[in-house]
């Protein structure tokens, strides 16, 4: 049996390739957030700014984008070596299950360099 982090937020896997695929992604990247702001139609996710998270947000967002075709990412870089924002969007109702998708493998660990 599968918890319900083998599911997209929109979309059940039945393949179990890609539902670990995913917990593999998102409990990868999604432990490193520093912060989390609600959004117009979502939420914002903080994460100080590191070469390895960088790639870690961009494979993460090719694959949910593929996969959860409801959803709309943006990155935001601010300047100065600034933190990013990883923006999820979605419908309304949608909305909560974005933060407690993605919350449940919040630690605010330090990014490796």
């Amino acid at each position: 049996m599968y918890s319900s982090f083998h599911q997209s937020l929109v979309t059940q896997f039945p393949d179990p390739a890609l539902a670990l695929r995913r917990e593999m992604l998102v409990t990868s990247l999604f432990k490193y957030v520093a912060d989390i702001q609600e959004i117009e139609e979502g939420y914002a996710f903080k994460f100080r700014r590191s070469e390895l998270l960088i790639r870690r947000i961009a494979d993460y967002i090719v694959f949910e984008g593929q996969h959860s075709p409801k959803l709309t990412f943006t990155l935001v870089a601010e300047s100065n070596e600034g933190p990013l924002w990883l923006q999820v969007r979605g419908s309304e109702s949608e909305k909560e299950h974005i933060r407690a998708a993605y919350t449940t493998h919040q630690m605010c660990v330090s990014p490796p360099a």
